[in-house]
């Protein structure tokens, strides 16, 4: 906004701002100020929605998510002493099984462990032919003691030897955990917001109107009472004969452009001239309302309905602004009294920004230079009300 501020309401303060040579670049620059406008006052109340949305349900999220937390930290609590109660539980029935089982009733009748059993009768089993050997004794001559002879590494088992009992089993002692409480039932696990709609830039309503130069130009809307209401206001200098002019300033919207407001600034006239004074007054308020420049309006006192060479000078610094700018000119004592104008583009335009000549009143070429654009699409009269700035007051 503070650049199209400074394009639109500051760039014509600039000295070099008239010249000839920056003509092209204002006009550029203008027309992407007020397409960006244009984009503007579509996105706006889009990005409120979407945004406002957005923020709503992020509150939702928030709110479930503090629901989900209370009962979960509850359940932590509730379980963790049972838990602590099951392990030792646990352990100690573990314990008295241990106790309860020995090291020698698990070996009990496994041959040559904790008991001195009798040698098997070799009459009743002589395992694979064994070879009876008489025993021997061997005499350790270093510290003079018998030793037997060393016996075969295997200790031959009896036919009717019973098996070693294997120790007790130990069964798994399943763990009771306590019961999970049962769920809080809430509208959803989880809200996801969801995305934005996409925003689809209008373009507005099609306007059939175009430049010379077959450039389109988009709608202005005029209020009815426009005529009369500023002819109320001059009526006093009109007796004087005496020139009055305005400022038909306005708002964008949805590519449209619609005069809101009608400003009268400090002014200096004569019977076919009137200069305005103190311009950044004029450019304060229009900063403070928010408004555009769409045109100016003044009266011909004495003349009759049309542009005269000083006209189209001071018109064609609106038009380098704006394409769609108007120039309205009154003449209450001449028929027709009411007229809506812009410069031809081409050849109107250029002719009169690449115009040097002086004094003011000069001639110009004999060609179309200006048009009236009241019947031709690009302005329309509508009936609404409208406000009246008066800064010479």
């Amino acid at each position: 906004m503070i650049i199209i501020s400074l394009g639109v309401n500051e760039l014509p303060k600039h000295p070099g701002y008239k010249k000839p040579e920056n003509k092209k670049n204002i006009r550029a620059l203008n027309k992407n100020c007020l397409e960006a406008l244009e984009a503007l006052e579509s996105i706006k109340p889009k990005l409120n929605e979407a945004y406002n949305r957005y923020h709503h349900q992020q509150y939702q999220v928030a709110e479930l998510e503090s629901v989900r937390e209370k009962p979960s930290r509850d359940e932590d609590q509730a379980n963790t002493p049972a838990e602590h109660e099951l392990d030792r539980q646990t352990i100690d029935r573990l314990d008295d099984s241990l106790k309860e089982w020995s090291l020698q009733d698990a070996l009990k009748g496994v041959a040559g462990v904790g008991y001195n059993e009798p040698s098997v009768s070799h009459a009743t089993y002589r395992p694979y032919g064994t070879t009876e050997y008489p025993s021997l004794s061997i005499h350790n001559q270093s510290d003079n003691f018998n030793y037997q002879a060393p016996q075969p590494s295997y200790r031959p088992m009896s036919i009717h030897s019973v098996p070693p009992t294997p120790p007790p089993k130990i069964l798994p002692q399943h763990q009771q955990h306590p019961a999970i409480p049962p769920k809080v039932p809430i509208a959803s696990e989880k809200i996801t917001p969801a995305l934005p709609p996409k925003i689809k830039l209008s373009s507005g309503p099609t306007v059939d109107a175009s430049s010379e130069r077959g450039e389109p130009l988009r709608r202005l809307i005029l209020p009815k009472r426009l005529q009369t209401r500023f002819l109320s206001i001059a009526e006093p200098n009109t007796r004087k004969k005496v020139e009055t002019c305005g400022i038909l300033a306005g708002k964008l919207k949805n590519n449209i452009l619609k005069i809101t407001t009608l400003i009268i600034p400090k002014q200096i006239g004569t019977s076919d001239t009137c200069t305005t004074e103190n311009e950044e007054e004029l450019f304060d308020v229009q900063d403070k309302y928010d408004l555009l420049t769409f045109g100016w309006i003044h009266t011909h006192p004495t003349q009759s309905c049309f542009l005269s060479s000083v006209d189209l000078h001071t018109h064609c610094s609106y038009q380098l602004m704006l394409p769609e700018a108007i120039a309205i000119v009154c003449s209450p004592s001449q028929e027709p009294d009411f007229g809506i104008f812009r410069l031809t583009d081409p050849p109107g335009l250029d002719i009169i920004s690449n115009c040097k000549k002086q004094p003011a009143f000069h001639p110009h070429p004999d060609l179309p230079i200006y048009t009236d654009v009241m019947d031709d699409g690009h302005v329309k009269t509508l009936d609404y009300d409208f406000d009246i700035l008066d800064l010479r007051k």
